[in-house]
């Protein structure tokens, strides 16, 4: 199913289609693990994460306690898939809870996970997520292909909410890259499957 949907999006780029949606799922109760969110490829099916780091994200003057699992990049028909899940390890009954809202979109102008970033040291690039539509579109009206309405997310105390980002894929030789996400220590030296 993974594969079927990549495809679609690759076609969809490639003919300059306007926008590229993905619900995020957040208004529907998901399993018993307490997972809000979709990627390409829930990380269940992804394997074991493969690195991760203990964070603290503010939000409206509070700050939440995250734990975010980066999973093994793939390469597919021309993309890199990056898969994160992001989950709130305080275990106390808060409630509060953490809006994701605009917190990693970097530089771009979203309510997406548009602002990661991939470095390729040996070539000295930067890859940025990849994006749908009019080239010429105003910042504002710019798809990402992307987790994205994340202004309707939000994450309780225990919960995991799980985010992707697609990438046009390096040159075949390059086989890791560093992971940039906002507001997360760098990901140094990534195998690139």
């Amino acid at each position: 199913m993974a594969a079927g949907s990549l495809a679609i999006a690759v076609a969809l780029v490639l003919v300059g289609c306007s926008s590229i949606d993905r619900t995020d799922g957040s208004d529907a109760t998901k399993d018993s693990k307490d997972t809000i969110g979709t990627a390409p490829g829930k990380p269940e099916e992804l394997g074991s994460p493969i690195a991760s780091r203990d964070i603290q994200i503010s939000d409206s003057g509070k700050l939440f306690p995250v734990k975010v699992e980066l999973y093994q990049l793939r390469r597919d028909s021309g993309f890199v898939n990056l898969n994160v899940r992001m989950t709130r390890t305080n275990t106390t009954d808060s409630p509060d809870r953490w809006q994701i809202g605009s917190a990693f979109q970097g530089e771009t102008i979203s309510l997406a996970f548009s602002g990661v970033t991939m470095i390729d040291r040996k070539n000295r690039k930067r890859h940025l997520v990849a994006r749908s539509g009019d080239p010429d579109a105003t910042p504002g009206q710019v798809k990402y292909l992307a987790s994205s309405g994340l202004s309707s997310v939000f994450v309780e105390a225990g919960q995991s909410v799980d985010l992707y980002a697609m990438f046009g894929a390096p040159p075949d030789d390059v086989t890791a890259v560093d992971v940039v996400i906002p507001r997360v220590p760098v990901f140094e030296n990534v195998p690139l499957g």
